[in-house]
C-alpha cells in the first residue's frame, strides 16, 4: 500500500506532460487559413453615417466606425459575431468626397501598443474594380493614436495606415503601388514582412478633421508593394518597424480593418475577418 502514492504522482506527471504536448497542437489545428474562407456571407446589421461610430458591436470584442463626407446610400453591413472571424463586413459607397468604413479593436484612451502584446489580422475579401473609389483609396489596417509627450505639436496626434490593397484610379493601376503622389509626405525607408516589401511614408496634415476636431497631425503609412486580398497582417510588427525609424505612436485609440474611398461608386465584402490580441484582451 505504501507504493500507491508514488504511482499516483508518477501518473499525474505523465498526464500533465501529455496535456502540455496536446494543447499546443490543438491550438495550432484551430488556426484558420483565411485564403480558404471564400464563401459569401449573408444577413447582418446595417450602419449608415447617422449610426455614429466607434461603438461596440454586441457579442463581439470589436467596435465599428463609418464616417463619410457627401454621397448617398453609403453603408457598412456587419455580418455578426458568429460568421467567419466575427469582424467580417460589407461596405458600399456612392460618390462621397471621402468614405471610411472599418471594424476592429477600439480602446479610446488606450495604452502603448506594446501593452497589447501581439496584434494581427486574418482576412479575405472581394471588391469592386479599378477606379470605383475615386481619386484615392486605402484597404488595410487603420487607426489613431495620441502621443501627448511628443516634442512637436504635429506629432502629438497620429493617424496611421497599413495599406494592403487599393482600387486604382485615373492615374494608377490596381497593381501599381501607392506612392507619395497619393499620400503626400516623404518615404523614410522600407522593410520586408508578410511576404512583401512595404514602403514607410510620413506625412503632415495641416488643420484637417481628426478624432480631436480640426487639428494638425502626422500620418504614418506602411504601403505594400504587391497588393493582396487575403492573408495575415502582422500589425504589431509594423509598429515596431515604425518605432525603429523614429515614428512614435503613443497611446492607442484603435486598430481596425479599413476601406477608404475618395469618391466613386463601389463596394468591398469580407468572407473572413478576424483581429487577434494574443494576450486575450478585448477591444472595448
Amino acid at each position: 500500500m505504501k507504493h500507491w502514492p508514488e504511482i499516483s504522482i508518477a501518473l499525474l506527471l505523465v498526464c500533465c506532460l501529455l496535456a502540455a504536448c496536446i494543447a499546443p497542437k490543438q491550438q495550432e489545428e484551430q488556426k484558420v487559413d483565411p485564403s480558404t474562407q471564400n464563401t459569401n456571407l449573408s444577413g447582418g446589421t446595417t450602419f449608415t453615417a447617422n449610426s455614429g461610430g466607434n461603438k461596440p458591436l454586441n457579442g463581439s470584442p470589436y467596435g465599428y466606425e463609418i464616417w463619410t463626407q457627401g454621397g448617398i446610400n453609403n453603408k457598412l453591413i456587419w455580418f455578426g459575431p458568429d460568421q467567419r472571424g466575427g469582424a467580417a463586413f460589407r461596405a458600399e459607397w456612392n460618390n462621397p468626397n471621402d468614405f471610411l468604413g472599418r471594424v476592429g479593436f477600439y480602446w479610446g484612451n488606450g495604452a502603448q501598443y506594446s501593452e497589447y502584446k501581439n496584434i494581427y489580422a486574418d482576412f479575405n475579401y472581394t471588391r469592386s474594380g479599378r477606379n470605383t473609389a475615386g481619386n484615392y483609396s486605402y484597404i488595410g489596417i487603420y487607426g489613431w493614436a495620441r502621443n501627448p509627450n511628443a516634442a512637436k505639436d504635429e506629432d502629438r496626434l497620429v493617424e496611421y495606415y497599413i495599406v494592403e490593397d487599393w482600387f486604382g484610379n485615373l492615374w494608377q493601376e490596381d497593381t501599381t503601388p501607392i506612392t507619395t503622389s497619393t499620400t503626400s509626405g516623404s518615404v523614410l525607408g522600407s522593410f520586408t514582412m508578410d511576404g512583401a516589401v512595404y514602403n514607410v511614408v510620413r506625412n503632415v496634415r495641416i488643420q484637417q478633421p481628426s478624432i480631436d476636431g480640426t487639428k494638425t497631425f502626422v500620418q504614418y503609412f506602411s504601403i505594400r508593394q504587391t497588393p493582396r486580398q487575403s492573408g495575415t497582417i502582422s500589425i504589431t510588427e509594423h509598429f515596431k518597424q515604425w518605432e525603429s525609424m523614429g515614428l512614435q505612436l503613443g497611446n492607442m485609440y484603435e486598430a481596425k480593418f479599413l476601406v477608404e474611398a475618395g469618391g466613386g461608386t463601389g463596394w468591398l465584402e469580407f468572407s473572413y475577418l478576424k483581429l487577434t490580441m494574443e494576450d486575450g484582451r478585448r477591444g472595448e
